[in-house]
């Protein structure tokens, strides 16, 4: 089965039925399944012979944007996202490392075809008069990781991949064509992109935005039969805000599935105050691995500080650095096996070679289970910082200081030092109004870690760089503070 063939038996029960809700404007079934042929006629005609060629577009985050990437797959072409707030040097970087044969969006890059969209629908296309005939499992979307500690990384997905994803979907959050998604965020966020195309292949609605706006997303889950909302942990940081100013919770609705971090304990109480009937979800995954394990109501209230047990059809195993698989409790590598992985990095064979282990993939977390089969991550292999000689996770210093309410947002980096290797700063931004000594925040991070992974150093910042992803942008932090204590000396 190919991504998006569905939509066609869709529009032939349900033409009138709505696919996508974007900013008040909304296109059926019927109309989607027809726009999608026509683009695929469009861009079959500029590639010649489609089948494994590279389309990167660069669009608005909207209905063209997911007609685009559907018709592309569905023509055995992979499909390639680019994303507008991407830094010139990177989209540079990453053009030159895909290659592709079209370019889709007001975008020039040397010696590459490009049209713009509106040129795209206006040019002259021959007629497919039939679907390409899959004899493989075709690759159809490669993304690029979000480069928090480094340079972006190509991932490649076949259809496969996703078509089994799919399924565990549905059967882990039971998922089903009667339901209105909601997917606020940008869909060069696998994680957003994932669910609108999960909820187009099994008819279900999906809403979507532009650009992700608190109190439109706000309004949005009030005023529409939503009745599962994906999001990651910062987004409903924001969407608490708005609850607080408006003091109006969204009552109707029934799951939340949220991802790409871990979504701390008090943020987590908070979230019930604006979505106080809702089964809230937490999964832990990469862009390379999908769905891996998932936390649900009863888990959290075990086990709050775990990322869940294994999802059906995915195991996991923890390793000791010496390679034999750890025990219970103890702390070790993740390694990954299942139909939902990827197939590797583009272009990059070492990079690809280092995460795969035969059939089993790590991307560097590290963790430990329980003997119930609950997943605890301590941090990831390439974040750890070593200060006076010892290992420090950063990520178990940040839960640490994440659970002050005086602290918004907290990241836990290590800066050279001629003494310490490495010494251990926290970037902290405060909540509006509060503010802690480093006394206080010293004499808290003692009562709960040992010495030394205690901070050096604690520097205020006012906004944090982000991701797409809206992770915390790492590496731009650090050069951040570099420049900062640079600037005073």
């Amino acid at each position: 089965m190919m991504i998006g063939k569905t939509i066609k038996q869709t529009a032939a029960a349900h033409p009138e039925k709505v696919a996508i809700y974007c900013d008040r404007e909304s296109v059926t079934y019927k109309a989607l399944d027809e726009d999608i042929n026509f683009l695929k006629q469009q861009i079959a005609t500029v590639l010649g012979s489609p089948t494994g060629k590279k389309v990167a577009f660069l669009l608005e985050n909207d209905q063209q944007f997911l007609t685009t990437f559907l018709a592309i797959s569905q023509i055995e072409a992979i499909a390639i996202p680019l994303d507008s707030k991407w830094k010139q040097d990177d989209l540079h970087y990453i053009l030159t490392d895909c290659n592709p044969d079209l370019i889709i969006g007001e975008l020039v890059f040397p010696r590459i075809d490009s049209l713009s969209y509106a040129d795209l629908i206006e040019k002259k296309g021959s007629s497919l008069t039939t679907d390409p005939v899959i004899t493989e499992d075709p690759l159809f979307y490669i993304g690029y990781t979000s480069g928090t500690t480094g340079k972006p990384k190509g991932y490649v997905r076949a259809q496969s991949s996703w078509i089994h994803s799919f399924s565990v979907s549905n059967q882990v959050f039971d998922i089903k064509a009667e339901d209105v998604i909601c997917a606020p965020g940008p869909l060069v966020h696998s994680h957003f992109l994932y669910a609108a195309l999960h909820a187009l292949h099994i008819g279900a609605t999906i809403y979507i935005t532009k650009k992700f706006d608190a109190n439109a997303v706000h309004q949005t889950l009030l005023t529409n039969p939503i009745s599962i909302l994906y999001l990651v942990p910062t987004m409903f940081s924001a969407l608490h805000e708005v609850y607080v100013k408006t003091k109006i919770p969204i009552k109707h609705l029934e799951k939340v599935i949220s991802a790409g971090a871990k979504w701390h304990s008090k943020e987590k109480q908070k979230a019930k105050e604006v979505i106080p009937h809702a089964e809230v979800f937490e999964f832990y995954g990469a862009s390379e691995l999908s769905l891996v394990s998932v936390l649900d109501e009863k888990g959290y209230h075990e086990h709050s500080e775990s990322v869940g047990r294994p999802v059906p059809g995915v195991e996991v195993v923890i390793r000791r650095l010496d390679g034999k698989e750890a025990k219970a409790g103890e702390i070790g590598k993740l390694f990954v096996k299942s139909k939902l992985l990827f197939s590797g990095y583009h272009n990059q064979q070492a990079a690809t070679n280092e995460v795969f282990h035969g059939d089993w993939v790590t991307v560097g977390d590290l963790g430990f289970m329980n003997e119930k089969g609950y997943i605890t991550l301590v941090g990831r292999e390439k974040n750890m910082i070593i200060s006076g000689g010892l290992n420090i996770y950063p990520e178990e210093v940040e839960k640490v200081l994440s659970s002050l309410p005086e602290i918004d947002e907290v990241i836990v980096i290590g800066l050279n030092d001629s003494y310490w290797g490495e010494k251990l700063v926290a970037v902290i931004k405060w909540h509006k109004g509060t503010y802690l000594a480093d006394k206080q925040l010293i004499q808290h991070c003692k009562h709960h870690l040992a010495s030394y992974k205690c901070p050096k150093q604690f520097i205020e910042l006012t906004n944090f760089p982000y991701t797409t992803s809206q992770k915390i942008a790492r590496k731009q932090v650090i050069k951040l503070i570099e420049h900062k204590i640079a600037a005073r000396t």
